[in-house]
């Protein structure tokens, strides 16, 4: 396991935790006697970045994924023009003999 799985699973961790704990904060403040109004945004507000950077991190090795993919078929489709540049010379060569 590598240094980025367990930056991923940490942050994981720590946005449940955040997650569980904004939501007995709502459910007390329905119930009444809560944490200020204040307190519940700036923790709701902490929420929507933490998942922020856990969407990024995924978008980021997503790009990655993709543009090694690109440059593959980038490489297959070249040499496959060369292949068919090849035999249509060979092809040439053998028609005029």
């Amino acid at each position: 396991m590598g240094n980025k799985n367990i930056i991923e699973k940490i942050v994981i961790v720590i946005f449940t935790i955040l997650a569980i704990i904004v939501s007995y904060q709502i459910i007390r403040a329905i119930a009444g006697g809560t944490w200020a109004t204040e307190n519940i945004i700036i923790a709701g507000v902490g929420m929507i970045l933490a998942g922020l950077f856990v969407i990024v991190g995924f978008l980021i090795n997503q790009s990655k994924c993709i543009g090694v993919l690109e440059e593959r078929t980038k490489n297959i489709g070249n040499s496959l023009v060369k292949l068919g540049s090849d035999f249509k010379e060979h092809t040439e060569r053998h028609k005029s003999k």
